[in-house]
C-alpha cells in the first residue's frame, strides 16, 4: 500500500483529478512543423537513466560495453534488490527493494540512502530528481531521497510506468495521458481522447490511450484505441496519429530514432512504426519481449525460439533454438545481451541450449559470443547495462557483474615483513607481492571452462531457479509496478512494501547504536534494512580492504 504524505515538500498538496485544462498554464506554443526531430534529445546523456534503458524504453545502448564472458565477476551484489527495474546516472544506481526505494553507489554497491517510506519501482532520473511509478509518481531528491512531491491520482486503474523528458512527466491513468511538470509535479497538460475516423469506419470515434509513453524525436509517443500518437511534449499538440484499431499489451512502447514499436495483445509480434509518419513498417515476430535499437529489433517468448530481424526490410533474420525464452534482451553496440530460461516449469530440454546462461550474441546474425551460466557465474535477468557494468537479478538479489581487474598484483601495505622498510623489499632476492598466486584474468579460449572470473564460485547457486519465474516481472515490460498476465491483464506487482514501522526517514543518519562495524560493509546496512547476500560476502573475500564508512552513507554530492 502507498504510504503518502500529506503535505508535498512543495507546501502544496496535488490535485490532478478534476478541473484541469487540457493544456498547463503558460505552456508555450510549439512549432510543431520540424517535429519529428531526431537530434532532440529527449534526456539525461546516459547509458541507462531510465526503467528499461533511456526515454525512448528500447533497451538500447548505442555504444555500449564489449564485455568478455569468461572474465566477468560479481564487483558487488546487494539482497532484494533485483527483482526491480534500474536506472544509472551520475556514478548511482536507484531501484527498489524489497522495503522501498534505494540509492546505491555503483562503484562498490554502497548504500547511498534508502526510502523506506516508498513502495514504487520503475525509476527514471529528471535533473536533481529520480521519479518512480506505484499507485501513484513519487518524485525523490537524488541527494537523499527525501520525497519532494508525489501526485495525487487515486486512479481505479494502475498508473502506467512513466516515461521523463524534455522537462516533463508523463503517464497514462485511467485511460488519459498526463504530462507532469518535474519540478512540482502540476499538470502541464492532458489528454483525455482522440477523435478520429478509422478506415473501416463510416463515422468518427473517440478512443482513450492504453499504454504508457516513451520519448525520443522531440516528441512524446503513445498508443490509443485507434492506433499509435506522437504529441509536442510542451502542449500535447497532435503530431502525427496512425489510425489502426488494435490491441495492445499495457506499458509496452518503444521508440528510437529509427521506430515506434509496441507489443500487439493476443500474439507474439509487434508492430512497428515510422517515427516520422506512424505508417506501419513492418511486424517484428516473436518479439513479446522486445528490444531494439537503429536496425535490429530482439526478442523472444514462444516455441519459435529468440531472435531477431530488420526493422526495416529483410537484411537481418536470425533465431537461437530455445525453448519458451523469456529473457529481456539488452542491445549494446554490436551485441544482443540476455539471460534465457523458461518462466516457470522444468528447463528446457538438453536438445535446447543455453536455459540459466546469460548469453552474448551478434545483433546481426545471431551467433553466439559467450555464453555464461548459473554454475559459473550469478547471472540472471539483466536489469541495466551502464558503463563496463551488466546489472542482473540473480534469485532475487542485485549483481553488478564486472569484468575481473588484477587487483591483487597492488602490494599490500599492511604487509610489510621488513617492518616498513620498503629500500629493503629485494634483498632477499624474492618478490613479495604475491603474484605467484595470481589466477590470470584472462580467460581461456572456451569461456564455459573458465570459472576464474565468475567472482562467485558456490554463492550463487544455492537457490536453483528459484527467480527464473519472474525475470522481468512481466512480459513486455521490465519493470515491478505495472505488468501483464497471461491474459495481457494488468498486474500490479509493485517491488516490495514498506514497512509503516520503519521510522527510518530518507536521507537520515542512522542512530549511534547501528555504527558498527557490521556496518562498514559495501552494499551492507543495518540501519536501512538492506543485507548484502552470500554474494556480497564472497566479493569482500576477494578485496584487500575496503572503504571506511558509516551503515548509511551521506549521499554523494
Amino acid at each position: 500500500m502507498w504510504k503518502r504524505r500529506s503535505v508535498l515538500a512543495t507546501g502544496a498538496a496535488l490535485s490532478i483529478g478534476t478541473g484541469l485544462a487540457s493544456v498547463g498554464a503558460g505552456a508555450a506554443e510549439a512549432d510543431v512543423d520540424e517535429l519529428p526531430d531526431p537530434d532532440r534529445d529527449p534526456g539525461p546523456d546516459e547509458d541507462w537513466p531510465s526503467h528499461r534503458g533511456d526515454p525512448g524504453h528500447a533497451r538500447y545502448v548505442a555504444d555500449g560495453h564489449e564485455f568478455d564472458g569468461g572474465a566477468l565477476e560479481a564487483a558487488w551484489s546487494v539482497a532484494g534488490a533485483g527483482a526491480g527495474s534500474v536506472a544509472v546516472a551520475d556514478g548511482t544506481v536507484y531501484t527498489s527493494t524489497d522495503d522501498g526505494v534505494v540509492a546505491l553507489d555503483a562503484t562498490d554497491g554502497t548504500v547511498h540512502w534508502e526510502n523506506t517510506e516508498v513502495d514504487a519501482s520503475d525509476p527514471s532520473v529528471g535533473g536533481e530528481t529520480v521519479f518512480f511509478s506505484g499507485d501513484e509518481i513519487v518524485a525523490l531528491d537524488r541527494s537523499d531521497g527525501s520525497i519532494r512531491w508525489e501526485s495525487d491520482f487515486d486512479p481505479d486503474e494502475s498508473i502506467t510506468s512513466q516515461t521523463v523528458a524534455y522537462d516533463g512527466v508523463y503517464t497514462v491513468v485511467d485511460g488519459t495521458l498526463y504530462a507532469l511538470e518535474t519540478d512540482d509535479g502540476s499538470v502541464r497538460w492532458k489528454k483525455e481522447t482522440v477523435t478520429v475516423k478509422l478506415p473501416y469506419s463510416d463515422d468518427e470515434d473517440e478512443f482513450e490511450f492504453i499504454t504508457g509513453t516513451a520519448a525520443a524525436n522531440g516528441v512524446v509517443y503513445s498508443v490509443t484505441g485507434a492506433g499509435p500518437i506522437a504529441l509536442e511534449p510542451e502542449t500535447g499538440t497532435e503530431i502525427w496519429l496512425h489510425g489502426e484499431k488494435t490491441q495492445v499489451r499495457r506499458d509496452t512502447v518503444h521508440a528510437t530514432s529509427a521506430a515506434v514499436a509496441y507489443d500487439v495483445r493476443g500474439s507474439n509480434e509487434s508492430s512497428l512504426h515510422d517515427v516520422q509518419t506512424g505508417e506501419r513498417i513492418g511486424l517484428g515476430h516473436g518479439t513479446r519481449e522486445l528490444a531494439f535499437g537503429e536496425e535490429i529489433y530482439v526478442g523472444g517468448g514462444n516455441d519459435h525460439g529468440y531472435g531477431g530481424g530488420s526493422i526495416r526490410g529483410d537484411e537481418y533474420s536470425w533465431s537461437l533454438d530455445v525453448l519458451y525464452t523469456y529473457g529481456q534482451a539488452v542491445i549494446s553496440g554490436e551485441t544482443v545481451f540476455a539471460y534465457l530460461t523458461r518462466s516457470g516449469g522444468p528447463p528446457n530440454p538438453e536438445w535446447r541450449d543455453y536455459d540459466e546462461h546469460l548469453v552474448a550474441l551478434n545483433k546481426y546474425d545471431g551467433s553466439v559470443k559467450w555464453a555464461l551460466s548459473r554454475d559459473e557465474a550469478p547471472v540472471g535477468s539483466v536489469r541495466a547495462i551502464s558503463g563496463e557494468t551488466i546489472y542482473v537479478d540473480h534469485d532475487g538479489d542485485l549483481v553488478a557483474l564486472r569484468e575481473e581487474t588484477d587487483t591483487d598484483d597492488q602490494p599490500d601495505e599492511n604487509d610489510d615483513t621488513d617492518g616498513g622498510n620498503d629500500e629493503n623489499d629485494d634483498t632477499d632476492g624474492e618478490d613479495n607481492s604475491d603474484t605467484g598466486e595470481d589466477e590470470c584474468p584472462c580467460p581461456d579460449d572456451d569461456p564455459a571452462d573458465d570459472n576464474g572470473g565468475s567472482g562467485s564460485d558456490d554463492s550463487g547457486t544455492g537457490s536453483d531457479d528459484s527467480g527464473s519465474g519472474k525475470d522481468d516481472g512481466g512480459s513486455g515490460s521490465d519493470n515491478g509496478a505495472s505488468v501483464d498476465d497471461d491474459d495481457g491483464d494488468v498486474v500490479n506487482g509493485t517491488a516490495g512494501n514498506g514497512d509503516a514501522g520503519n521510522e527510518t526517514n530518507a536521507g537520515n543518519e542512522t542512530n549511534a547504536e547501528n555504527d558498527t562495524d557490521a556496518d562498514n560493509v559495501p552494499g551492507f546496512t543495518t540501519g536501512s534494512g538492506l543485507l548484502g547476500g552470500a554474494l556480497g560476502l564472497e566479493w569482500l573475500r576477494r578485496k584487500a580492504s575496503v572503504d571506511e564508512s558509516t551503515g548509511v552513507n551521506e549521499p554523494s554530492e
